[in-house]
């Protein structure tokens, strides 16, 4: 076991968010949070052999690393980045 990856998954919309979030946690998937208005999840993994589990769970369509938060600075920056 590894350490952990934060993943968003994208749910198709065919099922509920509640039976997608139901079958991740049965795979090993962590829930963090659901955002049902745009039909993705948020979570976490603690063995990678666990995202090929997930992405077979019916109704994702797509799991995708969760990218660390940006900070671009303040309006009045002259770097962004």
């Amino acid at each position: 076991m590894g350490k952990s990856k934060k993943l968003i998954i994208t749910t198709s919309g065919k099922r509920s968010m509640k039976e997608i979030s139901k079958d991740l946690t049965d795979k090993g998937f962590y829930v963090d949070q659901v955002f049902d208005a745009i039909g993705s999840i948020s979570g976490k993994v603690n063995d990678e052999k666990v995202i090929d589990k997930i992405k077979k769970v019916k109704g994702v369509t797509d799991v995708s690393p969760e990218h660390p938060d940006i900070d671009i600075g303040r309006p009045d920056d002259s770097e962004t980045w």
